[in-house]
């Protein structure tokens, strides 16, 4: 790969970055509070985070080492979510309890 043909593809994913995230900001900039984006700030989080963890889940071997270390990850994530309602601290604090557990830092 040459350096023009780099230089064109960022080009080109910019461009295509920059034009589906302009539109929200102009449709709905003059509105206030409009429902849509009240739904959206409200639903998102919870959404991503069980799309997180169904994923997490889905191909954990239960009965091995590592079953146990994400069963104690997962309810040291909620754990942390329902004391401190921060869906970031809830993220961080779950994966390093996983990759403590799993390292063997324990």
């Amino acid at each position: 790969m040459n350096i023009e043909y780099l230089f064109i593809v960022i080009a080109i994913m910019s461009a295509a970055t920059f034009a589906t995230r302009l539109p929200p900001f102009v449709l709905f900039s003059g509105r206030g509070q409009h429902p849509l984006l009240q739904f959206i700030a409200k639903y998102t989080p919870p959404m991503v985070m069980t799309i997180l963890v169904v994923y997490m889940l889905k191909s954990v071997d239960y009965l091995s080492a590592e079953g146990f270390y994400a069963a104690i990850a997962l309810i040291v994530t909620i754990g942390t979510h329902l004391w401190r309602r921060n869906a970031l601290l809830s993220i961080v604090a779950g994966t390093v309890t996983f990759m403590a557990l799993v390292q063997g830092w324990f």
